[in-house]
């Protein structure tokens, strides 16, 4: 190849247009080299950014209650938080059919589940609405509502761990409630010491508390023992009269 003669003022306006494009050409370069360092020059120029996924998480304490206040998390990073209705409207970014993993955290006073809600990235076809998928944040305690039926035993106190919680009217019926934590089991005490006549003597009685909210009976029969009889015996034979 002949190089242009530096004479030539037609070469000269050649040379000076190339190194002009070539300026500009390096120009650019020098401003995404910075970026190519950092991400690597293939994601600068071929990758493609992850498509966008819609789906709805329903928060529930109990069946058919909606909790508001969970947070729908995805690798550490907060998706949403639910509303008073239960619902979380999630995007989430990845491949179609691909399985990710949700974390719930529940608000305090309610247990987060034991394992990830996995859900399946798909894109809906026309106006069909996005999957919905359902996460369960149960009440950290329960309510146990105690029903006492004392047979012969009015106005007699009802304890648990020494407290008097109630006491049987003159029918010898009593209403308590307990709140515990779930499969925690509870022990009553029927005083009978301001009686101390009636039997048995100061029964009790043990109740678990389960995994839903929940009323027991608590049904006791007492005896008093039957008073003595004073018999008065009269002599018998003859009485002396004077």
């Amino acid at each position: 190849m002949q190089l242009p003669r530096c004479g030539d003022p037609a070469d000269l306006g050649k040379i000076r247009l190339a190194r002009r494009v070539y300026l500009r050409a390096a120009v650019k370069f020098m401003h995404l080299l910075p970026l190519c360092l950092l991400l690597g020059c293939a994601q600068v120029t071929n990758e493609v950014p992850p498509a966008g996924y819609e789906l709805v998480v329903h928060v529930e304490s109990d069946p058919s209650r909606p909790l508001s206040g969970a947070r729908v998390l995805h690798a550490g990073r907060e998706l949403g938080v639910s509303a008073a209705d239960g619902r979380v409207a999630v995007h989430a970014t990845g491949s179609e059919g691909e399985r990710i993993d949700l974390e719930v955290a529940c608000p305090t006073g309610f247990r987060s589940p034991g394992n990830a809600l996995s859900v399946t990235l798909r894109h809906g076809t026309g106006n069909s609405k996005p999957p919905e998928y359902f996460a369960a944040c149960p009440p950290s305690t329960r309510k146990l509502v105690i029903a006492a039926r004392l047979e012969h035993g009015v106005n007699l106190p009802i304890r648990y761990l020494g407290r008097e919680l109630a006491r049987s009217d003159g029918d010898g019926v009593a209403h308590l409630l307990l709140e515990g934590e779930t499969d925690k089991t509870v022990e009553l005490t029927v005083d009978t010491s301001e009686q101390p006549q009636l039997r048995p003597k100061s029964p009790t009685a043990r109740f678990r508390i389960g995994d839903h909210d929940d009323v027991v009976l608590l049904a006791q029969s007492f005896q008093s023992p039957a008073k003595p009889v004073v018999r008065v015996s009269r002599p018998s034979g003859p009485v002396r009269i004077r």
